[in-house]
């Protein structure tokens, strides 16, 4: 019996649900994206949640060192525009003891299925690639 045990997944490990999977790869393929270089009025609200927004405004000038809480409106704002299954969205920069260039940063909220999840990230400035390791709450 020990066995067939190799083959059934236990559900209750550190599996993840497909929900969370799915926000996972739309956060990492959202912030690895570069959005188009163009202006969009404000006033074209159906623009601002299509292809032509999808992606970071401009990857040179995301840096944290612009100051924190433009980092952070700008992070979240691109979160809630293209990500609508986490609410209460929250994110928060850690101090980076490496001294590398990247940007550490927590993205935590609740999934629509009441779920509480936090993505402990690593924001990579020079190839700009990113990794979300999640940890549930």
């Amino acid at each position: 019996m020990v066995f067939i045990r190799t083959f059934i997944k236990d559900q209750q490990g550190g599996e993840d649900s497909p929900l969370l999977r799915s926000i996972k790869y739309n956060l990492k393929q959202l912030l690895e994206s570069e959005a188009p270089l163009m202006v969009l009025d404000r006033d074209l609200k159906g623009c601002q949640h299509s292809i032509l927004a999808y992606g970071v405004e401009d990857i040179q000038s995301l840096n944290y060192q612009l100051g924190k809480g433009i980092f952070i409106t700008r992070i979240k704002q691109l979160i809630q525009d293209f990500e609508q299954r986490i609410e209460n969205l929250e994110i928060t920069i850690l101090a980076n003891e490496e001294k590398q260039n990247a940007i550490r940063f927590i993205i935590a909220g609740d999934l629509v299925n009441g779920q509480d999840f936090q993505l402990n990230s690593l924001l990579n400035i020079s190839d700009f690639s990113i990794t979300l390791e999640d940890e549930l709450v």
